[in-house]
């Protein structure tokens, strides 16, 4: 997975009407209330104005998989469940509520991506569920097991190249119990490894930056040492646009240039 980067803040007359209808959930009487609430607002944060500045935040892609639109079509999820939660043992109970128009807990996800996390939010174990209505700080504290695709937590999940395409793996040297169950729920949760389709286009990008590495290393056998740095050079120019935090997929083409990709291919796309 790769970090999404948040830069600004959503347009000023869409927070306008996010805090207003926050206030009246604050003041709701009781849960029925305040589901009357966010049923008659749920296309609050399907609002073009907040959609699109979401979108632009990571090149629209769905910030669970990197994929485009081309697997399946985008949606904005909550990350913390606004109705309810589910949790492994099959219980429920209340979910957060009071951020159900807070954009901080929007996510860009594909439909497919989206339909498959549902309402599961697991905490880990030995932690807790943060308290009702409690603040931004609090919720950082929170023991969640879901990778936030918003922190460095993402670099948790890797990527492998298989029969069928390229899929979702823990991280190497990922021995940590806590980070090893958090990047094993995630994978599970959001079933990264579930579609076929997208397994596939994730090894499509992994094929082909296998090719530029074979490029790069092939390029000695070309004659003439202009001839030869030319070629290296050209295929290091692709890898680093495979890279590219806008580029589809990027977290797997830097798996495959860091686990198959040469020390000096690896200096010279990360830049070292």
């Amino acid at each position: 997975m790769r970090k999404v980067v948040i830069t600004g803040t959503p347009p000023q007359d869409w927070l306008d009407d996010a805090d207003r209808l926050t206030a009246q959930l604050q003041a709701a009487s009781d849960e029925a209330a305040r589901h009357v609430i966010i049923k008659a607002n749920e296309n609050l944060w399907r609002d073009n104005r907040i959609r699109n500045w979401l979108l632009q935040q990571f090149a629209n892609k769905c910030w669970y998989t990197e994929a485009a639109e081309s697997v399946s079509s985008i949606h904005v999820d909550h990350f913390r469940p606004k109705g309810r939660i589910t949790n492994p043992d099959g219980s429920t109970e209340s979910g957060y509520w009071w951020l159900s128009f807070n954009y901080k807990n929007y996510v860009i996800a594909g439909q497919l991506i989206n339909v498959k996390k549902r309402d599961y939010f697991p905490i880990c174990e030995g932690e807790y569920r943060a308290r009702e209505n409690c603040s931004e700080a609090q919720l950082r504290l929170e023991g969640a097991a879901l990778i936030d695709p918003l922190t460095d937590q993402t670099r948790l999940i890797s990527y492998e190249r298989d029969d069928d395409g390229c899929i979702a793996v823990l991280a190497g040297g990922v021995d940590y119990s806590v980070e090893r169950f958090m990047a094993e729920q995630t994978i599970d949760i959001l079933g990264l490894n579930r579609l076929d389709r997208l397994n596939q286009k994730r090894g499509r990008i992994w094929d082909e930056c296998l090719r530029e590495i074979n490029e790069y290393q092939g390029a000695r056998d070309q004659g003439a040492k202009a001839l030869v740095w030319l070629m290296k050079n050209m295929a290091l120019s692709r890898l680093k646009d495979r890279v590219k935090y806008e580029a589809e997929f990027s977290s797997v083409a830097e798996a495959c240039i860091r686990k198959k990709g040469s020390e000096p291919i690896i200096a010279a796309v990360f830049e070292r």
